[in-house]
């Protein structure tokens, strides 16, 4: 049998993680609030996200789009019509929108869309468009079938490259698109998640087929198949799971909290796995 040499705490770091714990816990037990927290849901469920301060939204299929915050309450609701394609809620102050019939996009603030068009020179037939950064863009462009990154505020195109036919046989196929630490996520619901660099060119593939989406905690990315939440470290490549509740559609994590998702409900939890 092995064993590991782990330093004992100092009486400074003690005094530090039980400052960081009486942070969270004061204000809760001040609150009386207990956890988990159960809210029902009305309609069904298609899409949900979390900001970076850690408020979670949830899409219906109706297109309306609810915002609660990290205690589980109700803070606002938004009804976007036509219902939007792509929703990134960012920093929570400033989101991104991409509707793709009216081929316009949007950095605004929840329910406050300022609408930008494509212009054609730059994309003949958009399928996604995602952020990159405080204001440009990465299009996919279903006519050549590439991804472009244009730069809004000198109206030009940085980067441009073909994506790999074997990958993307259709384009329907592709669900999602992403941009998280320089690099840009391109979810196909039947080849997984290619991750490409700040110029575009495929640096690996996450091969998983019936992935209903992803998200991003710290280094790693992660998303539920077969009742299991499984982790990808973006740097070594490494993987570890995580079993949950059968019938959780949706489950997002935060330093503070896990958000579950069922087809009725919503439950927060304290403990991120």
């Amino acid at each position: 049998m092995q064993f590991t040499m782990v330093k004992p705490l100092s009486s400074k770091h003690i005094r530090l993680n039980l400052s960081a714990l009486l942070f969270v816990l004061v204000p809760l037990l001040l609150s009386g609030q207990s956890f988990p927290v159960t809210t029902p849901l009305k309609n069904e469920v298609v899409a949900a996200y979390v900001d970076r301060p850690g408020d979670l939204y949830i899409q219906f299929e109706n297109g309306t789009i609810q915002k609660y915050g990290v205690n589980g309450k109700f803070l606002q609701e938004i009804i976007p019509n036509p219902p939007l394609t792509l929703f990134e809620p960012r920093d929570g102050s400033r989101a991104f929108s991409y509707q793709r019939n009216g081929q316009w996009y949007s950095y605004a603030l929840l329910g406050n869309i300022n609408k930008q068009v494509i212009r054609e020179e730059f994309a003949v037939e958009p399928w996604l468009i995602c952020s990159s950064g405080d204001l440009n863009l990465w299009i996919l462009d279903a006519a050549d079938m590439s991804i472009k990154k244009l730069n809004t505020s000198k109206q030009r195109i940085d980067v441009e490259i073909t994506l790999s036919p074997d990958l993307h046989e259709q384009v329907a196929d592709i669900i999602g698109m992403r941009e998280y630490q320089n690099f840009l996520f391109i979810h196909n619901r039947k080849s997984g998640i290619q991750i490409h660099n700040a110029i575009g060119k495929l640096a690996r593939t996450i091969p998983a087929k019936d992935i209903k989406y992803f998200n991003f905690l710290g280094e790693e990315l992660y998303y539920t198949l077969n009742n299991k939440l499984i982790f990808f470290d973006l740097f070594d490549g490494e993987t570890r799971e995580v079993p949950i509740e059968e019938g959780v559609k949706f489950v997002h994590l935060t330093d503070e909290r896990v958000y579950k998702i069922f087809a009725d409900r919503l439950v927060v939890d304290l403990k991120n796995p």
